[in-house]
C-alpha cells in the first residue's frame, strides 16, 4: 500500500496561496474602504477592484498586504471622486433639463386645466368690486398697495375686499376643488 499523496497543479497552489494571503486581511481592508466611502456595498467593491489587480499581477508584490491596503484606499478615493463629480453633473443637467414626471401625466393636467376653468368662472361670479380685487390679486399679482393705486380705494378696503372675495370663493366651490 502506498500512501496517497496529493498532488495539486500549479494554479490550484496559486489559489491556496492567494486565499492564505487575502483572507485574513479582508475585513480590514472593508474597515478602509467604509471609512473612505461611507457605504458598505461601494466599500466591497473597492475591496474586489483590488483583489482582482492582486491577482492579476504576474508577479505577486513582496509586500501583498501593504500592496492590497494601498490599492483599496486607491481605488476608495477614485470611487469617491467618481460618484461626487457624477452628482455634481446630474445636479447641473437637473437645474437645465427637467424630466418628465408623475405630474406631467395627461390626466393631471386635464384635471388641473378643469379645476382652473372653474376658479375662473367663480371669479367672474363675484360681485364687481370683489371681483376687480380678486382678479388684480390673483392673476396680475399687484399687492395690496399697488391695488388700492389702480382702484383709487384705501388699503383697508383693498384687504377687507379681498377677505370678503375669499370667503364667497370659499362658500360657492365645491369642497373638493379646494383640495
Amino acid at each position: 500500500m502506498t500512501p496517497t499523496t496529493s498532488i495539486l497543479t500549479y494554479s490550484e497552489i496559486d489559489n491556496r496561496r492567494f486565499s492564505e494571503t487575502v483572507a485574513p486581511c479582508v475585513q480590514h481592508l472593508l474597515q478602509i474602504a467604509r471609512r473612505i466611502l461611507k457605504h458598505d456595498d461601494l466599500a466591497w467593491d473597492a475591496v474586489q477592484e483590488a483583489l482582482i489587480s492582486l491577482w492579476k499581477e504576474e508577479e505577486p508584490p513582496v509586500h501583498a498586504r501593504a500592496w492590497l491596503k494601498q490599492a483599496v484606499v486607491f481605488r476608495s478615493l477614485h470611487l469617491a471622486r467618481t460618484i461626487g463629480r457624477r452628482q455634481r453633473h446630474e445636479g447641473r443637467i437637473r437645474r437645465f433639463r427637467s424630466e418628465s414626471s408623475v405630474r406631467d401625466e395627461p390626466s393631471r393636467q386635464l384635471v388641473a386645466e378643469e379645476t382652473q376653468a372653474i376658479l375662473l368662472q367663480a371669479v367672474q361670479d363675484l360681485s364687481e368690486a370683489y371681483r376687480s380685487v380678486m382678479e388684480l390679486w390673483l392673476f396680475d399679482q399687484l399687492d395690496y398697495s399697488a391695488i388700492a393705486a389702480v382702484l383709487r380705494v384705501p388699503v383697508g378696503t383693498v384687504r377687507s375686499r379681498l377677505n370678503r372675495a375669499r370667503e364667497e370663493l370659499r362658500r360657492s366651490l365645491d369642497p373638493e376643488i379646494l383640495n
